[in-house]
């Protein structure tokens, strides 16, 4: 969930009650939602769903589109339980 409050902080709280602020923002700038969608994972269920992502790219006939998609999503996957 977004809330921008009347002093222009953004608050934003995560699925498991985490909440985080940014404050700033002149009031009454406007905040948009871009294309993109945010899915967070354990470790064991992103390691789970790089798995599947790699069956179906071995096992599984699908278009080529898909497949393109697939692949591009895979390394992103990889980067975000990467060692930093």
């Amino acid at each position: 969930m977004i809330e921008i409050d009347d002093d222009g902080a953004v608050r934003m709280e995560l699925p498991h009650g985490e909440v985080a602020t940014i404050e700033g923002f002149p009031r009454g700038v406007p905040v948009l939602r871009g294309t993109q969608r945010a899915l967070f994972l354990e470790q064991e269920e992103a390691e789970t769903l790089g798995k599947m992502i790699d069956y179906v790219l071995e096992k599984v006939r699908i278009r080529p589109e898909s497949e393109e998609a697939l692949r591009a999503v895979r390394p992103r996957l990889d980067e975000l339980f990467a060692e930093r």
